[in-house]
């Protein structure tokens, strides 16, 4: 029995779906078995295609594309096999996280040469119609300590959902140490994924910085609204959109468009 222990995944939640998952899909087709180490917020990512899951925390510190800094994961990936009491022989494949191609340039029809194979990344859309009760917007309060001037002020969203709407349904994403809540939105951050890609798929607009997140809402065919630097503008509108979901990238203020900026060019758009 042909065997692919996958991970652990360390690194970014943004790369995890399309610099890692969609490869990794992709080449369990080639094995009998496939085993997936990740952080447990990401089973749901997985259960398609692994046969055993295995949740990882990582410890270290921040994270950044595919890595952890500080963090070994090759010592993570033995002591996650020894303590799983998993069997190692010839028909087993380890597949470390890597830089695959060059994301996120790479596009995601391209094939990639991984050792003596040649796959091309497979996607799904991720969450169901109909299955859960969504918003009229979500936002992704970005609230990292990693390029921590990129992140938007508080004031800078009160203004922006004051201009959507009082009448509006709000709701906020992410992760409780990396993201925050406006006051008066639902807090959704830290729910399981399941929940969350199902709320996604029944929500009508995503708005939010360059981040995982906003990748998420991607898979998920929740057209959204995201801002950052020029050079991140082709990873949202192409090479990091295989379902082609409806994105509105704006660069002309890099990391810090106004409320009022980001809602008028919203507003054209629609």
């Amino acid at each position: 029995m042909k065997t692919l222990i996958a991970g652990p995944w360390v690194g970014e939640f943004g790369w995890e779906l399309f610099a890692w998952t969609g490869y990794v899909r992709a080449l369990s087709r080639n094995y009998d078995r496939t085993i997936i180490m990740a952080r447990p917020s990401s089973e749901h990512l997985y259960q398609d295609f692994s046969d055993q899951f295995i949740g990882f925390e990582p410890t270290g510190g921040l994270t950044d594309a595919f890595f952890m800094h500080g963090h070994n994961t090759l010592e993570s990936a033995k002591k996650l096999i020894m303590q799983n009491n998993i069997k190692l022989d010839k028909n087993t494949t380890l597949f470390l996280p890597k830089r695959i191609g060059f994301p996120p340039h790479t596009h995601f029809d391209q094939h990639i040469v991984l050792g003596s194979q040649v796959i091309k990344p497979e996607y799904k859309s991720l969450g169901v119609k109909e299955k859960a009760q969504g918003y009229d917007y979500i936002f992704h309060m970005r609230d990292r300590d990693l390029r921590k001037e990129d992140n938007w002020s508080v004031e800078n969203w009160a203004e922006l959902r004051r201009m959507l709407g009082k009448d509006k349904t709000f709701a906020c994403i992410g992760t409780k140490q990396e993201s925050a809540c406006l006051e008066g939105s639902e807090d959704l951050r830290g729910i399981d994924m399941q929940s969350l890609v199902n709320i996604l798929k029944n929500s009508k607009y995503a708005f939010g910085p360059s981040s995982g997140p906003m990748h998420l809402a991607s898979l998920c065919e929740l057209p959204h609204i995201v801002w950052s630097i020029p050079e991140n503008k082709i990873r949202y509108e192409e090479n990091w959109n295989p379902l082609g979901t409806s994105a509105l990238f704006i660069s002309k203020h890099n990391w810090h468009p106004s409320p009022d900026y980001v809602y008028k060019t919203f507003m054209e758009w629609i």
